[in-house]
């Protein structure tokens, strides 16, 4: 009995720190996954804080992760529709944050588009277009990274 115990214990321990190891894609981060719902992440992986930004008629609300303070969410009709990572992760192919414009480039070739209206914004958007990731730089390096649908990384609060 003793043995099941520490077992699941050291289970139950190493899914606590899962988050470190989570890697940002088109769709998300870890469980903050577009489609994803409110209520699930907010009674799960620590919770939510308070709504950081709701619209008026409550179509959009942005919250941070009570447990991963680097990640904020929107969510459109209470559903994930962008996870917005400010440090401690990296992309499936390895973009970090403080990485120069270069190795986007690098990694991701003729992929890397710049948005259209913000220079300081660099695309990447899924074969459907559905989904993509928004590099924020400054001076020539990842400050943010952005994930989910397309049209809600069009702006800068992400609710369209």
């Amino acid at each position: 009995m003793k043995w099941w115990i520490l077992s699941l214990a050291m289970t139950l321990a190493g899914s606590a720190q899962a988050g470190p190891n989570w890697v940002i894609k088109p769709d998300g981060l870890g469980p903050y996954k577009v489609g994803a719902q409110y209520e699930n992440l907010g009674k799960t992986f620590g919770g939510l804080e308070p709504d950081s930004m709701i619209t008026e008629n409550k179509v959009c609300r942005v919250a941070r992760s009570k447990r991963y303070p680097n990640v904020e969410v929107t969510f459109v009709k209470k559903v994930v529709a962008r996870v917005d990572v400010s440090s401690g992760y990296g992309t499936e192919r390895g973009v970090r944050i403080g990485d120069p414009a270069s190795k986007l480039q690098r990694v991701y070739g003729d992929a890397v588009k710049p948005h259209p209206q913000h220079a300081d914004w660099l695309m990447v958007e899924t074969g459907d277009r559905e989904l993509a990731i928004r590099y924020v730089m400054v001076d020539g390096k990842v400050k943010e990274i952005h994930a989910g649908k397309r049209i809600q990384l069009q702006t800068e609060d992400g609710c369209q």
